[in-house]
């Protein structure tokens, strides 16, 4: 065997590994459970603005996803199925990290999301929430307490993530 041919190995090697490791539960978000929530100003695919303090009074889920992430893949179905149960209780928003805008906008038009999404340019809400790789989910309730936080795929975890939702409501 050459040595590219090795190269080319290796390489797809450590791209399989850091695709993976996105999908598993061991690291833990800097923004523990029982602290408020980092304030942000996201711009949503469409041009409007969120920003955290309008969710004030009303759970919010906000997801950290991408679209090269196979767990933020298998996460959407139940992150929509959720949304359309709970809709007007709590809100979701959904916001792209470690991805190109394009590529996130295409992700969210693929999946038709039905809540707020918008890029994180520079990861910088990803990074003041210590998210360091998707997908990454935090439950916040109404005073804007974070609740829960879970890292990794929501969809093992079904009746976990309703049951996390109705603890904001």
């Amino acid at each position: 065997m050459n040595t590219i041919s090795c190269f080319k190995k290796l390489c797809a090697v450590f791209f399989l590994v850091t695709l993976i490791s996105g999908c598993s539960e061991e690291t833990k978000p800097l923004l523990q459970v029982g602290e408020k929530a980092a304030p942000f100003t996201l711009e949503l695919i469409g041009g409007k603005q969120s920003q955290l303090e309008q969710y004030a009074g009303k759970g919010l889920v906000i997801t950290f996803m991408s679209s090269w992430c196979p767990c933020s893949n298998d996460s959407m179905p139940l992150m929509k199925q959720a949304y359309a149960k709970n809709n007007g209780q709590v809100a979701f928003l959904m916001i792209g990290i470690q991805d190109s805008r394009s590529k996130f906008e295409k992700y969210v038009e693929k999946w038709s999301a039905p809540f707020a999404a918008g890029y994180d340019k520079g990861d910088r809400i990803a990074n003041d929430y210590g998210v360091s790789s998707p997908p990454t989910t935090f439950f916040i309730d109404k005073n804007g307490i974070v609740k829960r936080a879970f890292y990794g795929n929501i969809a093992k975890k079904p009746e976990e993530f309703q049951k996390w939702i109705e603890e904001i409501i």
